[in-house]
């Protein structure tokens, strides 16, 4: 991070490395997380797309391009870096997404996603799809 810096030319940067070429007229709005006291690590950049397919398909490039960080981008000056692109959450829902880790983890479930705002579980492999709506379904596994 530093001052001055083009936030939106990073985006444009991640998703032309991620074979998704984004256009300023894709963007609504974007800006930088405040750093947090103490830390190293860069703060995330919040961005709102104004179409909701713009942005699952650049979600989607993402999910395809598995190990995605820094060197991707052309920034190979330092370490590889990863980078994380994640769905916005509402309070509420990253409260019971949260809570849906600390299940995978004690209850030995293999993964844990979200899509297009909807949490879902699965205990492994060709088991079925839980998909999470309330605090309830937790306490129902």
């Amino acid at each position: 991070m530093q001052k001055g810096e083009n936030v939106v030319a990073i985006v444009k940067d991640v998703g032309r490395s991620l074979g998704y070429p984004i256009e300023d007229t894709m963007i609504d709005a974007c800006h930088r997380l405040r750093s947090r006291v103490g830390s190293d690590k860069h703060p995330g950049i919040i961005v709102k797309m104004v179409r909701r397919l713009d942005s699952e398909e650049l979600l989607q490039k993402r999910r395809v391009k598995r190990n995605f960080n820094t060197h991707d981008m052309g920034l190979t000056s330092g370490p590889a870096v990863p980078i994380y692109i994640n769905e916005s959450l509402s309070p509420a829902r990253r409260s019971l997404y949260n809570a849906a880790r600390q299940v995978k983890k004690d209850k030995n479930f293999e993964y844990l996603w979200v899509r297009s705002g909807k949490i879902f579980l699965r205990k492994k492999q060709g088991s079925n799809v839980i998909t999470v709506r309330k605090i309830e379904d937790l306490k129902d596994l």
